[in-house]
């Protein structure tokens, strides 16, 4: 009987012990699902004030621009022949656009978007909760792929998704294959980055012997082919584009080391440490360290910079063959690219550290090999993971106050002009006058906001979105008498000139009356004059 007591009272107890800790898993899950939900609210109310106080530049726009007047899909793909980027996000805007031609609609999307990322990498990341805030609030999240819609973000959402599902005890492979596929398609960096990935995927099914790759099967690298084939199919360039990549047939060996060292190398630095010019107005895409009059002994310290970040993450991935293998092939990837067809800007450029964040991101799946890849910086490699956390805060720092201050100049200042002048054209009754444009894509977005094409000097055409292979590069002081007065004669019209820089000087045989000077910009090329134009030959 005595025995029976006591089993029961241990039973007792091990219900009550068991009780507690459900009790504590319940309030710790409730505790963790609240804060995340807190942090994407919090990011998503930002992001819907940074909306509606962002003016959207031409980059935006023209993608807007090309979904709304596409009458078709097969006009849409006819349309993206030279603009070097894949479908997919252009797709969500066709779809859009069949709905409403109020651009917010996008900006709305692409917020979805963001906060969705928001979510997935405060969810399912390993990062610890400090430095999920701080990534969230840095500049790219924060930022360059929230404020600005453009088809980068859905990248990064697919990169991440990917990074949380190949990080499974159990991969469904099919479920990785259609989400590289569709990463693949987003844009030409998101492409690179496929690549890497699928190609480690392979790597690590026919190299490491891993067990996690026993469900890989012909049908999920079929539909990696596939996804990537037709990416590759979208970005190549007509025979007849002009722009075929950056010339550099021209250089000799030495300036193509300089031009590796000194301009496409500090695009690391620029991307990991990406501290703007806190003094300039227009100080997106700029860097505190870097600019057209650096010497080139700074440029040499940044290029060494620059290498010294690559070897740390080289280091900390080096215990872990599948990881340094990602990081490797899609960095070499990322730099070649800048190297041989186009150097970018920041934008394009923070595609080497949402890189660097997704393979941390999976560097948590796989223990450390006991044989270093690399064996002479076995020392750095050690000293580096017991320090990861602090290395990774530190990086993470700057880009929140990076991203702090780029949100607060967007909110101050206008990001374009081209809001504000379109405003006052509508007010003033000026969009049935004959409507000129020069430089073409700078003065594009005033068309978008308009909802109505104007004549684009240099493209000699009335459009809305900028068609690349049409435009000439035009000397506008030397062309303008004989082609504006040509426009002039053949439509009765009001002339309105819209020049994206300041007349500094009479045009022979016209007549031109200032009428508007809009607020400078924080886009280069967005600060718009307004003239009335007259010839004088029929005055």
């Amino acid at each position: 009987m005595d025995v029976l007591l006591k089993a029961n009272k241990r039973l007792n107890r091990s219900i009550l012990g068991l009780r507690k800790q459900i009790s504590w898993l319940n309030f710790a899950y409730k505790e963790d699902t609240a804060w995340i939900n807190v942090l994407v609210i919090a990011f998503l109310v930002l992001g819907l004030i940074g909306v509606f106080n962002h003016e959207m530049w031409r980059d935006e726009l023209q993608a807007w621009m090309i979904a709304r007047d596409s009458s078709s899909l097969i006009d849409l793909y006819r349309n993206l022949r030279y603009e070097g980027h894949p479908s997919l996000w252009y797709i969500f805007l066709y779809a859009i656009t069949r709905f409403t031609d109020n651009p917010l609609a996008m900006q709305l999307l692409h917020l979805l978007i963001a906060s969705g990322t928001t979510y997935v990498f405060a969810k399912f990341s390993p990062f610890t909760k400090l430095q999920k805030i701080l990534f969230t609030f840095g500049y790219f999240p924060f930022y360059e792929y929230h404020l600005i819609s453009r088809n980068y973000s859905l990248g990064v959402l697919l990169i991440f998704l990917f990074c949380h599902f190949f990080t499974q005890q159990q991969r469904n492979y099919l479920l990785l294959s259609v989400v590289l596929a569709f990463l693949a398609n987003t844009n030409v960096y998101s492409l690179i980055i496929a690549i890497s990935l699928a190609i480690t995927i392979v790597f690590e099914k026919f190299f490491t012997k891993s067990s996690a790759t026993k469900r890989l099967n012909f049908t999920n690298i079929a539909i990696l082919t596939c996804g990537i084939a037709i990416a590759i199919v979208q970005i190549i360039p007509p025979s007849d584009a002009k722009f075929q990549g950056i010339a550099k047939q021209d250089l000799t060996p030495i300036n193509h080391i300089n031009y590796l060292l000194f301009t496409i190398l500090p695009s690391v630095w620029k991307s990991y440490i990406p501290i703007p010019d806190f003094l300039n107005y227009n100080f997106w895409n700029t860097n505190a360290f870097i600019n057209d009059n650096s010497s080139k002994l700074i440029l040499l310290c940044i290029c060494l910079l620059s290498l010294l970040l690559l070897l740390s993450a080289i280091a900390l991935f080096n215990q872990k063959p599948v990881v340094l293998f990602a990081y490797t092939s899609g960095t070499c990837l990322l730099i070649w690219f800048a190297y041989e067809k186009f150097f970018g800007s920041l934008r394009h450029h923070g595609h080497l550290f949402i890189l660097f964040i997704a393979c941390l991101w999976i560097s948590t799946f796989y223990p450390e090999s006991n044989r270093p890849v690399i064996s002479f910086i076995k020392g750095a490699a050690k000293f580096l993971s017991d320090r990861k956390n602090q290395y990774v805060n530190f990086l993470l720092c700057i880009h929140l106050l990076t991203g702090i201050h780029a949100y607060s100049m967007d909110l101050i200042h206008p990001f374009s002009a081209s809001k504000e002048v379109a405003k006052f054209i509508t007010e003033n009754q000026l969009q049935n006058n004959l409507i000129i444009g020069s430089q073409d894509n700078e003065v594009s977005p005033i068309a978008a906001l308009l909802k109505q094409p104007i004549y684009y000097f240099e493209s000699s055409r009335y459009g809305s979105f900028i068609n690349w292979n049409q435009r000439k590069n035009l000397d506008f002081q030397a062309v303008a008498p004989t082609k504006l007065n040509r426009l002039i004669q053949q439509d009765n019209r009001k002339s309105l000139l819209i020049l994206s820089h300041k007349l500094n000087q009479k045009i022979p045989g016209l007549h031109l009356t200032e009428i508007y000077n809009s607020s400078q910009s924080i886009a280069p090329g967005e600060t718009y004059y307004l003239y009335q134009v007259e010839s004088k030959t029929g005055v």
